[in-house]
């Protein structure tokens, strides 16, 4: 896997589908004026590779790239450009955009139960043969 996200910065991972309302039920339980992130797991794309091989029972690895290697591996020069830029701001000025959020723990923390998903669990889940069989 290749992206322009620097192999050391964490990003967040989340299962929207399975996870958002536990998630917002969570929110509403703290007081006005706080932002959060969701995020069932954060990690680095190496990370998230290693979990994704071992569930997988599969060799993965990751690989930062410059903006145009991405653009140039992306068949719509366009989609292309967003992607990178989607992907670089990963790493600066970081997925938090440099703001100080809330996260599931603090939730928990505060005594809130917030479950979620975690990345390895949302793997488990899924099939994947599409995507090992190429």
């Amino acid at each position: 896997m290749a992206f322009t996200t620097s192999p050391d910065k964490p990003v967040p991972h989340f299962d929207p589908a399975g996870d958002m309302g536990e998630f917002t039920y969570a929110v509403s339980q703290m007081p006005p004026g706080k932002a959060y992130m969701a995020a069932g797991t954060t990690c680095t794309w190496p990370q998230f590779l290693e979990t994704w091989a071992k569930v997988n029972g599969v060799k993965a690895s990751y690989k930062q790239v410059t903006p145009e290697e991405m653009i140039e591996a992306t068949p719509d020069r366009e989609a292309g450009t967003e992607v990178a830029a989607m992907f670089s701001y990963s790493s600066d000025p970081g997925y938090d955009g440099g703001m100080n959020l809330l996260s599931a723990d603090d939730l928990r923390k505060a005594g809130i139960d917030c479950p979620l998903t975690t990345w390895e669990d949302w793997a488990k889940k899924h099939d994947w043969s599409s995507v090992l069989n190429k």
